[in-house]
């Protein structure tokens, strides 16, 4: 019989990133919106060179952020301008590096910019530091024209870590000296002998040397991790790989002074000591990059906000506001307390505290809350209500407290390992000792030290390094970016994941929910609408000037458009009134002395019939808005008789309702946690299949957190984008984020997602699972070794070339091994589906 053709065509990949295209996404081309705002920019500005340098290893572009601060950059500014000569320089922090292809955008950038001296990128660590004439260059243009490609720029705070540094030197200090300890052991295997005289002792003092060097340096992390393990009163598994380094050493120092070089195992000490810091090497490298492509935020530290001083306008930190200062607040700048606005009226956005999207108009007098942001167009002035110490952000800002967190269950399973192989080493050792002292001291040590040779733990040390790396290495591909270093480890236990609603199962932005109410518009109609729209930075404004450009709409540069806060839109042309907003607002009757008229553009549908200038229809207006899970959608009036309705709706992320369905069918509890109401809540909950039995709505922070105790068996992930989910982030046994163009929470959370999908969550659980096993299957493979090679010592067989050839071949087959489970379980996970899930014991 024929094949079936029934099967799903594989989903197109995103033209930006490469990333598969999720049904249903923001663009038939892209991933996301992020994806296609950047490659339109690299089109625009013909740039496209990047996609050729970067080959294929873009990540998932995050969506450009409008109208960000950058209070944080002036007290920079003014250091970097004091200083004497024609040329200023500044050092920054960069969020976003991938390749080399981001070090290309960034510098071209900067040499179109006129002034500029030189830029030089660090994409290792993540800074830039530039130079420029002074007085020819405008830093915060340039840095504004790079943020629209989806970085972030920030105060210099990132430094190496010292293991970043010391481990690379030491690894290749170790591999130099291991293959020239090689060349000489080559010698003693094919012949070299004492009797060969002084080329003999030449050769078994370069070894000895050069192993000496190779303890030292290579041993040292060794040394110290073996010894804080001790002084905890912890067998840590770094104790047999320093015991075995040490006394092979010193066997092989015995022999190569008693005049038998040849019979020393430099060359295998000085490949494991090799082996081992590769190992260590891989366990950090991952897990460096992911945290280097953020930026270093320090909390309450990192806000800067304007304040006024007399006369002069000097920028603080947020910590240093007092009771009754006199703030001075950009748009897009924070409020950092309560405060009190002195102007006539501010917009302001409080999602970033209560995690629900939405502006309001303030009046003057009326009260701002600590964690507002102006999103208006101009700066205001309020005044400050509480000290900064006094604001509730500062519980919200700071760096959870160690300890604080999922209990530790998940590192039972490795203090196990490491205990009983540490004790197991020890006894297989000194049993060896004991067995052969009768036939005399040398070769009964020569026994022991061949046991601590060849049990070295390469599974551990080597292969099981190599799998969380190639682990990582593929969720970073996916947009899964892991900051925690036992993440992979915890995620197994996973039972419970916890989704906050709004910015995270959404995606901050609104919808149309149909686009006929575009299309349907006459040209005329549609321009007016757009010169209304593209004036404003208002959600439901952003969302509608995007529709009505796919449709062709023009932009009149003439036109004059007031905006009326809490209100919408108007423009007056040619004596008629446009309006666009709210229906009441919208909809007022104007008496314009010219005879009734129909409603335009198929209105008369819409509104269920006709409707005079002298109508108000503002009742089936709210029954349209009360819809389930829609916004308060616009109305366009022309001279009060309704023209368009437009129906909103919060933008779901487009595979949210999949992934939700598959992580229940997989056995795992799905909550919906919000502080919005109730019945926006269920509705959200209906639309993805959540019971609505496991949902909790008006949440505040301190309820998320409360709520998550509750939940939490050491069992539960947490997602959240705003800093009201950053109590319950220190709760829960792993917690996430999709929000890193925001301050703090990528800095608290475990992981970060980019893109729009949820996808990456379900993968990393999948794939954390498979780690687990191929982990354990390492150990039986590691144990399966050792029992061959401790029966061949305790026999009396093991000589130093078969310990050097048997401990690099039982570390290349466990690496073997390794690339090729894992590797294997992709296509197998492809063509099956997830089984269900089984209580892992702790």
């Amino acid at each position: 019989m024929p094949a079936s053709t029934t099967s799903e065509p594989a989903p197109a990949a995103c033209l930006h990133c490469g990333s598969p295209v999720p049904p249903g996404g923001a663009a038939r081309d892209f991933c996301c919106v992020g994806c296609e705002a950047v490659h339109g920019l690299l089109v625009e500005q013909g740039l496209t060179r990047y996609y050729q340098l970067a080959q294929g290893k873009t990540a998932p572009a995050p969506e450009p952020r409008k109208e960000r601060a950058f209070a944080w950059l002036e007290p920079l500014m003014s250091r970097a301008e004091s200083t004497p000569g024609p040329l200023c320089a500044l050092e920054l922090d960069v969020q976003g590096i991938h390749c080399a292809a981001c070090v290309w955008l960034m510098n071209e950038l900067f040499r179109r910019q006129p002034g500029g001296a030189g830029l030089t990128v660090d994409p290792a660590l993540g800074k830039v530091r530039m130079l420029w004439r002074r007085g020819a260059f405008d830093v915060a243009e340039f840095l504004r024209g790079v943020e629209g490609f989806g970085y972030l720029f920030g105060p210099s705070r990132k430094r190496p870590e010292r293991t970043s540094l010391d481990l690379p030197i030491r690894l290749g200090i170790c591999a130099a000296l291991s293959m020239n300890v090689m060349l000489f052991s080559v010698s003693f295997y094919v012949g070299l002998t004492p009797e060969d005289g002084d080329v003999f002792r030449l050769f078994t003092r370069l070894s000895l040397w050069l192993s000496s060097a190779v303890v030292v340096v290579g041993g040292w992390p060794f040394f110290r991790s073996a010894l804080q393990g001790l002084r905890r009163g912890v067998l840590h598994l770094d104790l047999p790989i320093a015991l075995g380094i040490l006394l092979v050493f010193g066997m092989s120092l015995a022999q190569a002074r008693g005049g038998r070089g040849d019979l020393a195992y430099f060359d295998t000490l000085n490949t494991f000591v090799t082996l081992m810091l590769v190992g260590r090497w891989l366990q950090q490298r991952v897990l460096e990059r992911n945290r280097r492509f953020l930026l270093d935020d320090d909390g309450a530290e990192g806000l800067f906000v304007r304040r006024e001083e007399g006369a002069r306008l000097a920028t603080v930190r947020a910590a240093e506001v007092a009771d009754g200062d006199v703030l001075v607040i950009a748009p897009g700048d924070l409020v950092p307390v309560d405060a009190v606005l002195l102007d006539s009226g501010a917009r302001v956005s409080t999602d970033w505290i209560t995690g629900e999207p939405g502006e309001r108009a303030v009046g003057q007098g009326g009260a701002l809350p600590a964690g507002a942001f102006n999103a208006g167009r101009k700066a205001v002035r309020v005044q400050a209500k509480q000290a900064f110490t006094d604001s509730p952000l500062v519980a919200l800002l700071r760096r959870a407290p160690t300890g604080v967190g999922g209990p530790a269950l998940h590192t039972r399973f490795w203090d196990r390992v490491s205990r009983r192989w540490v004790v197991t080493v020890l006894f297989v050792s000194a049993l060896g000792l004991a067995l052969w002292w009768p036939a005399g001291p040398d070769k009964a040590l020569e026994v022991a030290v061949a046991l601590l040779v060849v049990t070295c733990p390469c599974a551990i040390g080597i292969a099981t390094p190599l799998a969380y790396e190639l682990v990582q290495a593929r969720l970073r591909r996916g947009g899964f970016f892991i900051r925690s270093t036992d993440l992979l480890d915890r995620l197994p236990r996973v039972r419970k994941v916890l989704f906050d609603k709004t910015g995270t199962l959404t995606l901050g932005r609104l919808e149309l929910v149909d686009r006929a109410a575009v299309a349907g518009l006459t040209p005329a109609s549609r321009d007016i609408a757009f010169d209304l729209v593209s004036r404003s930075n208002h959600p439901a404004s952003r969302c509608l000037a995007a529709a009505l450009a796919r449709e062709g709409a023009r932009f009149n540069s003439e036109a004059r458009v007031s905006e009326l806060a809490g209100q919408g839109l108007e423009l007056n042309r040619e004596g008629v009134r446009w309006r666009l907003g709210r229906a009441d607002w919208a909809t007022e009757a104007v008496d314009t002395g010219l005879p009734d008229h129909e409603p335009m553009d198929g209105a008369s549908r819409a509104w269920g019939g006709p409707a005079s200038r002298h109508s108000r229809p503002s009742g089936r207006v709210e029954v349209l808005l009360s819809g389930s899970g829609l916004a308060a959608g616009p109305v366009l009036t022309r001279d009060g008789v309704p023209v368009a309705f437009f129906q909103l709706r919060e933008s779901v992320r487009p595979d949210a309702r999949r992934e939700v369905q598959a992580l229940q069918g997989e056995g795992r509890e799905v909550w919906l946690i919000s502080g919005d109401s109730q019945g926006r809540v269920n509705d959200m909950a209906a639309a993805l299949g959540i019971s609505t039995q496991r949902t909790l709505s008006g949440q505040r922070p301190e309820d998320k957190a409360e709520a998550v105790a509750k939940l939490d068996a050491a069992d539960t992930l947490y997602l959240g984008d705003g800093v009201n989910d950053s109590l319950a982030f220190e709760r829960a046994l792993c917690a996430g984020t999709p929000a890193i163009d925001r301050p703090v929470m990528p800095g608290k959370s475990d992981f970060f997602l980019l893109g729009e999908g949820l996808g990456a969550i379900r993968e990393a659980l999948r794939l954390s699972a498979r780690l687990r096993q191929v982990v354990r299957r390492l150990l039986v493979l590691a144990v399966s070794y050792n029992v061959v090679a401790v029966a061949v010592c305790l026999a009396g067989w093991m000589t130093p070339l078969r310990a050097a050839v048997a401990m690099p071949a039982t570390s290349l087959a466990t690496v073997l091994f390794t690339v090729w489970w894992l590797s294997a379980s992709r296509e197998r996970a492809a063509a099956s589906p997830t089984p269900p899930l089984r209580e892992v014991p702790a």
